[in-house]
């Protein structure tokens, strides 16, 4: 009786261990098939996201670039082709002759202009008598002050040694200031007139029709 259980435990031990092994032989290779494509989904979608992140930067680069020379520099003048003979004197007059201006590097550096100004021109005190109010003869800017309308005795900017160069449209005539006083730039538009300015923001514009104050 105790062999034939023995046995019969021996034989029922040995079908476990086969039913076993047949069924852990399938767990293994449902856990690889299932762990292969996870990392090869994320490889391959890592891969494709890369173009589409770098094309939109290829376009923004080429449209900065083309943005750039559509704001050109203004063509600057040669002072010296403007000097008068009285030293730190430049003169010059508006392609349509209307303005006489000129620039002066003086303790003071200023700037003026004579001609046909605008009939909307505030009066201003005459130069012989100061209770007088007259129609002014020049605009004039002195370095770091406001410009303004003024009756001139003289005519202060004309240039009485020879012919004063027009200075083109669209070209700017830069003079450096002296000392202590800031340089002056001016220019002429077909449109607006002549413009000086200073280096901190004062300055005219005053065509035959209009005037501008600063």
């Amino acid at each position: 009786m105790k062999r034939i259980g023995w046995t019969a435990a021996l034989v029922l031990g040995t079908g476990l261990l086969t039913a076993c092994g047949s069924g852990g032989g399938d767990a293994p290779m449902a856990t690889v098939i299932t762990d292969r494509p996870t990392p090869i989904t994320t490889a391959e979608s890592a891969t494709s996201a890369a173009p589409s992140t770098s094309s939109p930067s290829m376009t923004t680069a080429p449209s900065t670039t083309t943005a750039s020379p559509t704001s050109p520099a203004a063509a600057q003048a040669k002072p010296q082709d403007y000097a008068g003979k009285a030293p730190g004197w430049y003169y010059f007059s508006s392609p349509s002759g209307k303005f006489e201006c000129g620039i002066a590097v003086l303790q003071s550096s200023i700037a003026g202009c004579h001609g046909s100004l605008p009939d909307s021109a505030p009066e201003v005190p005459g130069s012989g008598a100061s209770g007088t109010a007259v129609k002014p003869n020049a605009v004039q800017l002195i370095a770091g002050s406001p410009a303004k309308f003024e009756s001139l005795g003289d005519p202060k900017f004309h240039r009485f040694d020879g012919p004063a160069a027009a200075l083109p449209y669209g070209e700017v005539l830069t003079v450096p200031g002296s000392g202590s006083t800031n340089g002056l730039r001016c220019s002429v538009d077909e449109q607006t007139g002549v413009t000086c300015t200073d280096q901190v923001g004062h300055g005219f514009t005053v065509s035959d029709e209009s005037f501008d104050l600063r």
